[in-house]
């Protein structure tokens, strides 16, 4: 009878990493949000994570709508701090928005907080029915000089806390309903462009959605 030949142990990947704890960006209260399992350290620092505003607050059932991107800033043995880098509406949730027989207006534009972060700032905008080009444009302009006049007033977690929670949302409703009747007006993304350190693109090395802590 032949004997098979021996097979080496096969090596179990998951002993080799370490799972460390990640916190929130101080915008968020700095509190742990999610346990992430890591190989190499050197090479986990500028990582993308997503979770929604739901695993962030666990207050209201709807903020699991939007969708928060923190990247990995520093890391010691144990934790990770995060900073953030964006935020979108979930995709179902866009789609929801969507009605026959009214308007959507999209706005981008680039904005600088008050201590030098540049965001791009997607707005958009739901009419209540179909608005002509003349409509469409005095909103675009209505929100771009409020966008210019906020913004520039806001430190990095004012302006996260302001893009994220909705009232900056809010502000432009109230507004832009001076113009025409608006069923929902909201930023529906938002992206880290450039930081007083560095004025480069943030290019995500990788995205995860590790588990949320349980409490």
């Amino acid at each position: 009878m032949v004997k098979g030949s021996k097979r080496g142990r096969v090596r179990d990947k998951w002993k080799d990493k370490k799972w460390i704890i990640v916190n929130a960006p101080t915008a968020f209260g700095g509190n742990p949000i999610n346990y992430l399992p890591i190989t190499d350290m050197n090479n986990s620092k500028g990582r993308i994570i997503e979770n929604t505003l739901y695993d962030i607050y666990k207050q209201d059932p709807n903020q699991h709508q939007i969708k928060v991107f923190l990247q990995i800033d520093k890391l010691t043995t144990a934790t990770a701090s995060t900073i953030f880098v964006g935020h979108e509406y979930a995709k179902e949730y866009l789609r929801s928005l969507v009605r026959r027989g009214s308007s959507m207006i999209n706005f981008i534009k680039n904005y600088t907080t008050l201590d030098g972060y540049t965001f791009r700032l997607s707005i958009v905008t739901f009419t209540q029915r179909r608005v002509n080009t003349s409509a469409k444009h005095e909103i675009r302009l209505l929100i771009d000089k409020m966008l210019n006049d906020k913004i520039i007033k806001l430190n990095l977690d004012q302006f996260i806390q302001e893009v994220t929670l909705g009232g900056l949302s809010k502000e432009l409703l109230i507004e832009s309903k001076k113009v025409t009747f608006i069923r929902h007006l909201g930023v529906k993304k938002s992206k880290l462009i450039s930081t007083p350190e560095s004025r480069s693109i943030f290019e995500a090395k990788q995205i995860e959605a590790p588990s949320p802590i349980t409490v």
